[in-house]
């Protein structure tokens, strides 16, 4: 080691042109194969740090390009807020001048299912959420697509969560484009069927139905079902609307608990942006 380390540090140029020199009557002395194959091992090391340069670059590029379209999808979605903002504004004003009560958007309060009931005739599930978190009986429960059900009894740390697939359970739905107004039963399984919807009432397969928010038991807005069939009863007074829920009652996993509103100007929102953003603050 001692000798070798000698001859690189002394003698570096020679040392390095007597290897190769072995190296080259090594590889003339090598069959046609072998001296392929060395060639190609020699040239990979030589051009491996120039291949890593031109990586580096490309990466670069690639970096610059995406950075470029996230300055063009930020400068459009701050656009898109202040155009928002703009017609959040205008709409309270005509609210207010017709004498329209505030409007206010809701929070959620996320929770997990721990228990699911036995009972095939009376759906319900457990979630971790209780009166610590401020949960009250009747406040609504949504997933990720859409209405599930709502609170019927709250504990400490846990409530009860009524289902919508419940013969005992109706709610007000509105169809999302006519704006018909029905009430949402179980039937079985996944599937539902909207009741009292005249004959020539306008309602087409494939239309969304939301809460209607009538008679203040549940929030307005949130998509419960889509129309799948349409049929006329025997009567012809009045429709079959045959509806699937958004939402699969049988894998629930993960809710969300609907608590009371905040006001449309409230800054809270933005305060906890700016926390996230500043972790010291």
């Amino acid at each position: 080691m001692q000798i070798i380390s000698f001859l690189f540090e002394k003698h570096l140029d020679k040392t390095v042109l007597v290897i190769a020199v072995i190296l080259s009557i090594l590889m003339l002395s090598a069959d046609d194969d072998s001296q392929i194959n060395s060639a190609r091992a020699i040239s990979s090391f030589l051009l491996y740090p120039v291949d890593r340069a031109s990586s580096y670059f490309s990466d670069m590029e690639q970096l610059k390009e995406e950075n470029l379209r996230l300055r063009e999808l930020a400068a459009t979605l701050h656009h898109e807020r202040e155009r928002l903002t703009q017609f959040r504004e205008e709409r309270n004003r005509l609210r207010q001048l017709l004498g329209f009560r505030k409007d206010s958007f809701f929070e959620f309060i996320p929770c997990e299912v721990t228990a699911r009931s036995s009972n095939i005739f009376h759906h319900s599930v457990t979630v971790d959420r209780g009166k610590g978190s401020g949960i009250k009986v009747g406040m609504a429960v949504v997933g990720y697509r859409g209405l599930v059900g709502r609170v019927v009894q709250v504990f400490g740390s846990s409530s009860r969560v009524l289902l919508l697939n419940n013969k005992s359970m109706s709610v007000s739905c509105l169809d999302k484009r006519s704006r018909v107004v029905g009430m949402l039963n179980w039937e079985r399984g996944n599937l539902f069927r909207l009741d009292f919807i005249g004959r020539e009432e306008d309602v087409l397969q494939g239309d969304t139905l939301i809460t209607s928010g009538f008679g203040k038991i549940l929030p307005k807005g949130f998509p419960v079902g889509t129309v799948f069939q349409v049929a006329e009863e025997k009567t012809e007074l009045s429709m079959r609307v045959s509806v699937v829920c958004m939402t699969e009652l049988n894998t629930l996993e993960e809710l969300f608990i609907v608590v009371g509103g905040r006001d449309w100007d409230s800054e809270d929102i933005f305060n906890r942006l700016d926390i996230v953003k500043d972790p010291a603050r």
